[in-house]
């Protein structure tokens, strides 16, 4: 099936938005290519693209250190375990470790392996409802845009709060669906990664979500790095979605003015995220939450 065959309907009783007909979990990965996620390996020919490729590492992480340095404040803990849940190439679990956190991950595709052979990380190739974590073992879990991805998140919450500790956290974040970008632009929204994204939330569908779960929400935010408009640039300007870069790139492509053109758009609009997310209407939404006894 290709992702013309999707459709992303809503639910007439919960309100929930998500992807009908649902790809099954073997069929799933066929729709993420070696470059859905960020490494540092990918191939740059030009001296200008290895400059990018540079700036882009360094925006990278220093978006990732925003994002981590958040959770450690929430969550009031300098060292622990920490899981990370959907890490991708690792390169957020690699900071938690450098911040000096026991650290682990958990990443069902390919991109596991090179957390592990390159970053050395403790990554299991795995889907967290398979991977047999011990209970009431982890201080801190998070999952930064992984929950819109799973194929039964109620599951996903009842497993975290199997696996964490009595007084851990646990951090979700998504994609919003009451944010001003998706009424605005509909279908047209970045967000709407189909059939990536099998389920599209909003901050009441994951209160409900959560206390079901015995989870006590504890912070609820809006707000992203001032220089990262999310989604925004590439619901705008799709053309110049990094993914397609890194893929032109792989095959020995070249695309340095889509490349310039993100780098411009995306210091030009974060204005626009910061307002959004100033009325409680962020494209990407974080919400901690404590475990509560059942």
């Amino acid at each position: 099936m290709s992702d013309c065959d999707f459709r992303v309907v809503q639910c007439q009783n919960c309100g929930l938005i998500y992807v009908n007909p649902k790809p099954s979990e073997d069929e799933i990965a066929k729709f993420y290519p070696d470059t859905y996620s960020w490494k540092e390996t990918l191939t740059a020919e030009s001296k200008i693209t290895i400059l990018i490729r540079k700036l882009e590492k360094i925006y990278r992480h220093h978006l990732l250190h925003y994002e981590t340095s958040k959770v450690v404040k929430v969550a009031n803990r300098k060292t622990g375990k920490l899981l990370d849940v959907g890490c991708g190439a690792g390169d957020r679990v690699d900071i938690f470790r450098r911040l000096g956190f026991d650290t682990y991950g958990i990443e069902p595709s390919s991109s596991a392996e090179y957390a592990r052979g390159h970053l050395g990380l403790n990554v299991k190739q795995v889907d967290l409802l398979e991977a047999n974590c011990p209970d009431s073992f982890f201080d801190i879990i998070t999952l930064h845009n992984v929950l819109e991805h799973t194929h039964n998140p109620q599951k996903v919450i009842r497993e975290l709060h199997r696996i964490l500790k009595e007084d851990g956290i646990v951090a979700i974040q998504v994609p919003n669906t009451d944010c001003i970008q998706f009424k605005l632009f509909k279908k047209r929204w970045a967000a709407v990664d189909v059939p990536r994204h099998l389920y599209y939330f909003n901050i009441g569908f994951l209160k409900k979500m959560l206390g079901k779960g015995n989870f006590e929400i504890i912070k609820i935010d809006h707000f992203n790095n001032w220089w990262h408009p999310p989604t925004l640039v590439i619901t705008l300007f799709p053309n110049l979605d990094p993914q397609r870069a890194w893929a032109e790139e792989e095959k020995k492509g070249n695309p340095v003015f889509k490349r310039l053109l993100w780098i411009f758009w995306t210091l030009i609009l974060p204005p626009f995220a910061f307002f959004e997310s100033l009325a409680k209407r962020g494209a990407i939404v974080t919400i901690y939450a404590k475990r509560q006894l059942k």
